[in-house]
């Protein structure tokens, strides 16, 4: 195994983690906190092995997992603040708790990434699904019997390397999407929307048992709950506050007493009201689509969120584009804090290293608190935006 010290970057986690806090209170640091949103798959891209490796061996997986945290702490210098690794599935947990079929990737295939192949395609689909009863589902089972061998490599290698990794589902309206693909999903919520409620309810259960049986067998309280969302963001607000907006809010209500947070990809740029004063939020991950503007108007001092940087210019051969997206989302987002910069979404295998660092680099470079305009090469063609 790669060898690891977790102490030797005791000094440089805690600098990273005071510049978060002082994000977290919505107070301005040295600078703008920077937190790279990259993972497994990404660190495997870049070291040398493919996904089919990643996936399918344990030892591949904590062996990527460590070297990345060293790659960032050493190469990259975003502020990581919490040094761990996690037992990874890719998004196939809604095809575990269903008995999905699903593909992974495998000698012929080996950059494919983990998907599950739709099971509800009729609407009695939606009737026959049960809600799963994880102390005998055999493949809840499965999951946690390889978390524990996974735990037991990270121990035996690493210590007490803290090792993250619960089975969980998305919320009802993304997780129908991994269950009937999201065409099936946005048609049938026009076409038969009792039948629709019909399925997110079970959906609702099966996540409210995944999460009791998580709190039963490892002793963990309730009280922080972060809900991934990505579908529901493409409904209109009448349709959101119909399909998405009571379920969520029962879920936060029932597990997020003290803590909340949402992942959206997608737009939540219409709903920003409903993310501050009904699910009253504490976090929010911003995807690519929103516009920075109004996110940032209205969230700021309500809501710390990270993220809405555009990654594909990241793809490009122009750096003045990569400028330009990092100067857009720190000049509206930044002053006063509460803003933590990082890409929309994670940062998806591909994506050039260099152009990675670069990001990094500038991002400190033109986030020094206070904001200055004169920071700003691109400011003019920003205000146009």
């Amino acid at each position: 195994m790669e060898p690891f010290n977790p102490d030797k970057y005791r000094r440089l986690i805690e600098e990273n983690r005071k510049r978060l806090e002082k994000a977290y209170d919505f107070e301005e640091a040295d600078r703008v906190p920077i937190i790279i949103d990259v993972g497994g798959p990404y660190y495997a891209k870049i070291f040398g092995y493919t996904l089919a490796e990643y996936y399918n061996n344990l030892g591949v997986m904590l062996e990527v997992q460590i070297k990345g945290i060293k790659w960032r702490l050493r190469w990259l210098k975003d502020d990581l603040a919490h040094i761990g690794v996690q037992l990874d599935i890719g998004s196939i947990a809604e095809g575990i708790v269903f008995n999905c079929d699903i593909v992974m990737p495998d000698e012929r295939n080996p950059w494919q990434s983990p998907w599950i192949v739709p099971r509800i395609k009729r609407l009695e689909d939606i009737d026959e699904l049960e809600v799963p009863d994880p102390y005998s589902h055999k493949g809840i089972k499965e999951y946690y019997r390889r978390l524990e061998r996974f735990r037991k490599l990270v121990k035996d290698n690493y210590g007490n390397l803290p090792v993250g990794g619960r089975l969980q589902i998305h919320p009802p309206v993304s997780a129908a999407g991994s269950l009937m693909g999201p065409r099936r999903l946005y048609t049938w919520i026009y076409k038969y929307p009792n039948e629709m409620h019909k399925l997110f309810r079970k959906l609702e259960e099966t996540f409210i048992a995944l999460q009791e049986f998580y709190y039963d067998i490892t002793g963990a309280e309730p009280g922080s709950l972060g809900l991934p969302d990505d579908h529901a963001g493409y409904l209109s607000r009448k349709l959101y506050e119909k399909f998405a907006l009571p379920y969520n809010l029962r879920l936060y209500e029932l597990f997020g007493k003290r803590y909340r947070a949402l992942h959206m990809d997608s737009h939540m740029d219409h709903i920003t009201d409903i993310l501050v004063n009904v699910y009253r939020l504490n976090f929010a991950d911003v995807g690519v689509e929103n516009d920075i503007r109004i996110i940032s108007r209205d969230l700021k001092g309500k809501i710390v969120f990270k993220g809405n940087a555009n990654w594909r210019v990241l793809l490009s051969n122009s750096y003045e584009k990569i400028e330009m997206e990092i100067e857009k989302c720190i000049y509206y987002a930044a002053p006063g804090g509460g803003y933590i910069f990082d890409n929309g979404g994670e940062t998806y295998t591909g994506v050039p290293p260099e152009k990675l660092k670069y990001e990094v680099e500038y991002a400190k470079k033109v986030g020094k608190y206070p904001i200055r305009k004169e920071n700003f090469k691109h400011l003019d063609r920003i205000l146009k935006y």
